[in-house]
């Protein structure tokens, strides 16, 4: 949330960051994985990762975007169903996927930007694909400041049609059908859109689940590595692939929320960090 420069003095806990300022947080401050051993810890919103993987820059058929950002860490279980995704990708000729946010050193919250992404198993890839990429590493000035396509207009609540890249749906099925994946997140209109490419084959869309932004980029998310008693686990989805939850996304309920005219709800305190964070956060 943006603040004014003159709440930032007045309040101390602060941090500058551009054009907008953020509660400091330690989480951010990590520039480096712990040495432990490796775990996702706590949930999704909710946890921290010790014993992270930084995602290579580039490899067969993914280049990092972003990177200025700091957030390419993961658990080593993400790190190698990026790169074995990535080059199925590759193999099926749908490209070079730019991948964005993962996770930070240590996982934890962040100031701006995601809720989850907190266990390092969640990751953004950007729908769009620079042409550049095909050809050569980007360069870091490339890789910060490109601009990601979206394929549907937020504010509009639809597709972008002239944005339409078919190659979406493969791209997206090659994510859901993998058996390390516990949810794909794409905008209302994407899916929908999905449900009408699939038609009666869609049993690849349950996994896939619309969601508020997510129209510049897909959220894959693993479920809790085996044997990682820490890591709290999402249910599995069981409404149908294109049901009656799709439909919410277009109802006049959601357009209230979308448009600002519902009643606000209160929002529930967050729940503490596990306790194992704290040692995460302190280890060399």
């Amino acid at each position: 949330m943006a603040r004014t420069i003159f709440s930032m003095l007045l309040g101390g806990m602060l941090v500058f960051s551009g054009a907008k300022a953020y509660p400091a947080n330690p989480w951010e401050e990590v520039e480096s994985p712990s040495s432990q051993t490796t775990a996702s810890i706590g949930g999704y919103t909710n946890g921290c990762l010790s014993g992270a993987q930084p995602m290579p820059l580039r490899g067969e058929g993914f280049q990092l975007v972003r990177t200025g950002r700091d957030r390419h860490y993961g658990h080593p279980a993400l790190i190698r169903f990026l790169e074995d995704f990535s080059a199925g990708v590759s193999a099926q000729g749908l490209g070079r996927l730019q991948i964005g946010d993962i996770s930070m050193a240590r996982g934890g919250p962040f100031s701006y930007g995601h809720r989850s992404h907190q266990v390092g198993l969640d990751v953004d890839i950007w729908y769009s694909q620079d042409p550049r990429s095909l050809e050569r590493p980007l360069t870091p000035w490339e890789r910060d400041n490109i601009a990601a396509v979206p394929l549907a207009d937020a504010k509009a609540h639809r597709l972008i049609e002239a944005n339409w890249d078919d190659r979406v749906p493969r791209i997206l099925r090659l994510a859901s059908e993998d058996p390390r994946v516990e949810r794909v997140f794409v905008h209302p209109s994407i899916k929908r859109r999905l449900c009408t490419v699939a038609g009666s084959d869609n049993e690849w869309l349950r996994k896939v689940r619309p969601w508020w932004g997510h129209n510049y980029h897909f959220h894959v998310r693993l479920a809790c590595p085996e044997g990682e008693k820490d890591c709290v686990p999402q249910q599995p989805v069981l409404n149908e692939p294109c049901g009656e939850d799709l439909d919410w996304w277009f109802s006049d309920e959601f357009y209230a929320l979308l448009h600002g005219t519902a009643p606000p709800k209160e929002k529930p305190e967050p729940p503490p960090m596990p306790k194992q964070c704290a040692r995460v956060l302190r280890a060399p």
